[in-house]
């Protein structure tokens, strides 16, 4: 049974909505200055994958249980909702739809802000846009959208194109 104490000083835990989260694609990759556009407008679900290879192993000192090893990370950020013609950042993502190879390639930043306002976590990488959808749904609907944002290498925990 709670005390006094422990109602007066009970502190409710903050979580993090998805709203309190914020992603930036550079629409300008090739350029020594990225150029970041925020994707929100038309995007309502946000998923991350780490996509890790494990292996196990049974070793005789387990006694048939197995120890596991994470040896592989393939993440990837997928965005989901609703096409926005005219929105900089959706224009951007699906106009890359019908290119190959590095014409897909891009920067990523991907961050939290806390209910203080300050910018708590930061996410950024090099990354190539897959599995882009622009054309899907009934015909008196919005059409659903979705693209795929793998990550190339290990993601910078931070903001790796900040001015010093």
């Amino acid at each position: 049974m709670p005390t006094a104490a422990d109602i007066k000083n009970y502190k409710k835990p903050e979580v993090a909505p998805l709203y309190s989260y914020s992603a930036e694609i550079d629409t300008t990759p090739s350029s020594t200055t990225p150029t970041w556009k925020a994707i929100c407008a038309g995007f309502d679900n946000i998923a991350e994958a780490l996509n890790e290879t494990v292996q196990q192993y049974f070793f005789l000192c387990g006694n048939g249980f197995a120890a596991n090893y994470v040896t592989g990370i393939a993440p990837t950020i997928t965005l989901s909702g609703r096409r926005v013609h005219g929105d900089d950042a959706q224009d951007y993502i699906f106009s890359k739809k019908y290119d190959l190879m590095a014409a897909r390639d891009t920067h990523f930043r991907l961050s939290r802000t806390d209910s203080e306002g300050t910018t708590s976590a930061v996410i950024s990488a090099n990354v190539t846009l897959c599995n882009m959808t622009d054309v899907s749904g009934a015909t008196n609907d919005a059409s659903a959208c979705s693209v795929e944002i793998r990550f190339n290498g290990v993601p910078f925990q931070g903001d790796a194109w900040a001015t010093p």
